[in-house]
């Protein structure tokens, strides 16, 4: 290396002319090297920058859902007092029955008011003689079942396991019968009286009904008709069996 303002030979380092001792600014420009041309400046390509990524798009936030107005709550209705309930009037004892007063035929003990004995129905006599006669000619007559039951009878009524009238049909009595064995037909027999006179007739009953009269042969019943009979006749129903009285 030279220096610029003397030509003195100057080592490659120095920064000062050993000669002039001016200051050595400029450095010898190293010669390109041959065989590798420089591009032109107006054939570089500029790198393409690469285009930013787009945001990804926030969902919309939903609306908050609008609260639910609160029920009105109305108070309840107070609960009105239940109003007392009465006391029930306490039925009235029986009096009870006058001493002495006894029946002739079974000995049970009877009211001052009966006529007839309330077990078997036999008259019962009231010292005088205008009453005991109105007893003997009266129209009552009880009905003694072989089951222990027994119905002092007044007008008409059916007789069975579970007696139910015909459309239409009015009786006074439903007599019901128990039977185990189920001999005896739901509505098995018609009772009834008519002037004065006591009578029977089957209801197209199942095992059929048998009079026995005392003193006379068993008579079986034609169903739908009506058999007359007198108080100590045994009737047969079934397995079962009433005695009037």
């Amino acid at each position: 290396m030279n220096c610029q303002h003397c030509g003195a030979d100057l080592p490659p380092i120095a920064m000062f002319c050993g000669e002039c001792g001016r200051s050595v600014s400029a450095r010898s420009v190293v010669p390109p090297v041959e065989g590798r041309p420089e591009a032109p400046v107006s054939a570089r390509v500029d790198p393409v920058p690469e285009p930013e990524p787009e945001p990804e798009a926030q969902p919309e936030p939903e609306p908050e859902p609008e609260p639910e107005p609160e029920p009105d709550l109305e108070p309840e209705p107070e609960a009105e007092p239940e109003p007392e309930s009465e006391p029930e009037p306490q039925a009235e004892p029986e009096p009870p029955p006058s001493a002495g007063l006894v029946c002739p035929a079974c000995g049970t003990a009877a009211l001052p008011d009966d006529r007839f004995c309330a077990e078997c129905g036999a008259p019962l006599a009231q010292g005088t003689p205008d009453v005991a006669a109105l007893a003997m000619s009266s129209e009552r007559f009880v009905l003694q079942f072989s089951t222990g039951e027994s119905y002092t009878v007044i007008g008409s009524g059916l007789a069975g396991r579970n007696p139910r009238p015909e459309p239409g049909e009015v009786v006074d009595h439903l007599v019901t019968i128990v039977d185990p064995g189920r001999s005896v037909s739901k509505t098995h027999l018609e009772f009834g009286q008519t002037d004065g006179t006591f009578w029977v007739s089957d209801r197209h009953s199942g095992n059929g009904t048998v009079i026995r009269e005392p003193g006379v042969e068993p008579r079986p019943c034609v169903p739908g008709r009506r058999y007359p009979i007198v108080r100590g006749t045994r009737v047969d129903l079934g397995e079962q069996h009433l005695l009037l009285s």
